[in-house]
Formats: structure tokens, C-alpha cells, sequence
């Protein structure tokens, strides 16, 4: 082993360190550990900088997309308002308590591994994953200035590169507000949908295999992925296309309803199949939908809130030749009569 490589070793393993203290102190008011904290950084000015590195990068997480997040401005909130906090501080000659809301402790590792460079370059990204519950939507404010509003029952994964901006829509709806940038196209992967767009408005929904892309603003291209770049098909505001299983996208056609217009707590169909709408109201709803082959094909002209399904489903039944069953399961099953 060289020299050069035995000091980088040395070094690694003195950040480490310093990590591992940050992150056994946060959040606990344990006076013995900040005692041997203060003599481990004490022992070498290696240790005393590896630690204010680390914590600065904790300090820093407060900037990232993870601390926009509502439930966790909430929780730490919270944590602020417990007596026993104390305010964090860096002071050379003692220890120093800090706390830290417990659903942002498992993203601080993986923030630490980040190098500094990287943290700092703009319009960095760290990875981010977020689920939403039944009848919960969440907006993530992103460091390039785009956002993403999550639907309910939805979940995303957020993962940017040097030279892409990419977003997985795993299942569930999501509006995107791209900011522009030429030079690094935004992608968003649903299933075996590619939508790639470099800055514009559009709404995304993954019903299992099926993809719905609708565009509000801009321009927006689509494909099914690993197609060859001729099947590429754009839209433009005010136009909607589907993926559906073994086709490419389905002809571009003009939406009824401006793409997004969910946000606001309240769907919107326009002759839309009964299978297509019951999907989505299921993402607001704990109780399970269900219809049988004859029913899913009725199409259905409606409006209804979010957080108001028992009066929709009374609905359906008025407006539709089908019956409502509650069965003993707590599921809805609906029927042609």
C-alpha cells in the first residue's frame, strides 16, 4: 500500500467516524455520548474538521427537497416544540445536543455520501422517494425549480443526473411543472411509457399497466420504451394520448378537462369509461371498487369530489343502467342490471 493511498484510507475512515457521531446524537439528550464525542474530536484537529464537515452537511439537509416536504415541516415543527430541544450548535470546547425528526433520519446517510462538490453543483438532486396515502396528494418543490404534485395513493421516485432529470411514476397520478432547461431533459418513466419533455405542464396517470399522459402546457413528447426514436409521438397543450398493453400510444386527442385539474379536489371525466373513472376514485377512497365485464365499458360524464365518494357512488347508480351492491367484505360491487 502507498503512502497517498494509506492517508486517503485514514482519512475515510475519520469521516466515518465523524458521521457515525452525528448521527448517534441526533435527536437524543444523552450527556455521557456528547461527553465522549467531545474528547474523540478533541484527541486530533482530523477528527474536529471531519466532524464540522458532517455536521454542516446535517445542517444543510434543511435546504433539500426532503425538508419541503408537508408531513415533515410538521414533524419538525413538532420537534421544535418539544421542551427538551435544545437549539444545535458547533462549540469547540463542549458538546452539543441536536434532535432530529425521525422521517428525515434515514435520508441524512445517504446525503453524508454525497460529495460536497456534488452537493453543491447546480440543480442537484438528491434521490428522493415519496408514497402518498389513500385521499393524500403531496407537491415536492425540486432544486432545478420544478415541481411535482403527487397524487393520491401515488408514489415517485426522483432520480437526477448530471445530464437528466429524471422521474419514475411507479403506480397512482402525478402533475409535473418542469423548469426549462434545454440541455437537460426531464424524463418521466411509467411503466413502459417514456415521456420527455425540457420544460413544461403535464399530468401523468398509471392505472397497472395502462399510461394516460395529458398535457396542460408546452410540449411534450412520448413513446413506449426501448421503441425506436420514429415512433415518438408529441403533444401540445390541450392534448391528451394513452399507452395501453402491446401498443404504442394511442393517436393524440383533445382533453375535455385541463390536464391537472385534480389538484383542486375535485375529478373531472368526459365520457370516460366506468373502469377508468372507479381506478382513480379508489385512490381516495379505503373502500375497494369493483365492477363486472359489463359494467367497466359504460361511459360516464361526471364531476365529483375527492373526499365525497359516497354521494358519487349513489351517482353512478342514477345515472347508469347498474346496481350497488355492499358486500360483507366492506368492498363495493357494481353491477348491469
Amino acid at each position: 500500500m502507498t503512502a497517498l493511498s494509506s492517508h486517503r484510507s485514514e482519512s475515510d475512515a475519520v469521516k466515518a467516524e465523524a458521521r457515525d457521531w452525528v448521527l448517534h446524537l441526533a435527536g437524543r439528550d444523552d450527556a455521557e455520548a456528547e461527553q465522549a464525542c467531545a474528547a474523540w474530536r478533541a484527541a486530533d484537529p482530523r477528527r474536529e474538521a471531519a466532524f464540522t464537515s458532517a455536521w454542516r452537511a446535517w445542517h444543510g439537509i434543511a435546504d433539500t427537497p426532503v425538508a419541503l416536504i408537508e408531513s415533515w415541516r410538521a414533524e419538525a415543527a413538532a420537534f421544535e416544540r418539544t421542551p427538551t430541544v435544545r437549539v444545535a450548535r458547533i462549540v469547540r470546547s463542549r458538546a452539543f445536543r441536536i434532535a432530529v425528526p425521525t422521517a428525515l433520519a434515514a435520508s441524512i446517510a445517504a446525503i453524508f455520501m454525497v460529495p460536497q462538490a456534488q452537493r453543491s453543483a447546480p440543480g442537484f438532486q438528491p434521490e428522493l422517494k415519496v408514497e402518498t396515502r389513500v385521499a393524500e396528494t403531496r407537491t415536492l418543490a425540486l432544486n432545478d425549480g420544478s415541481r411535482v404534485t403527487v397524487g393520491a395513493h401515488s408514489g415517485v421516485d426522483v432520480d437526477y443526473a448530471p445530464k437528466t432529470r429524471r422521474v419514475v411514476l411507479k403506480s397512482g397520478q402525478a402533475f409535473f411543472e418542469v423548469a426549462h432547461n434545454p440541455s437537460r431533459p426531464f424524463i418521466v418513466l411509467a411503466g413502459d411509457a417514456e415521456i420527455r419533455v425540457t420544460g413544461t405542464k403535464f399530468d401523468v396517470t398509471r392505472i397497472g399497466s395502462d399510461v394516460r399522459v395529458a398535457v396542460l402546457e408546452g410540449r411534450v413528447e412520448v413513446r413506449r420504451r426501448g421503441a425506436a426514436a420514429t415512433s415518438v409521438q408529441v403533444l401540445t397543450a390541450g392534448q391528451r394520448s394513452d399507452l395501453v398493453a402491446d401498443t404504442d400510444f394511442r393517436p393524440a386527442q383533445p382533453v375535455a378537462v385541463p390536464a391537472g385539474a385534480w389538484r383542486q379536489g375535485r375529478l373531472y371525466y368526459a365520457d370516460a369509461p366506468l373502469s377508468e373513472i372507479l381506478a382513480d376514485a379508489e385512490r381516495y377512497s379505503d373502500v375497494r371498487l369493483a365492477v363486472d365485464d359489463r359494467v367497466g365499458n359504460m361511459r360516464l360524464t361526471a364531476s365529483f369530489r375527492t373526499d365525497d365518494m359516497d354521494h358519487f357512488i349513489s351517482d353512478i347508480e342514477a345515472a347508469l343502467p347498474v346496481t350497488v351492491r355492499h358486500r360483507a367484505d366492506g368492498s363495493i360491487l357494481l353491477t348491469a342490471r
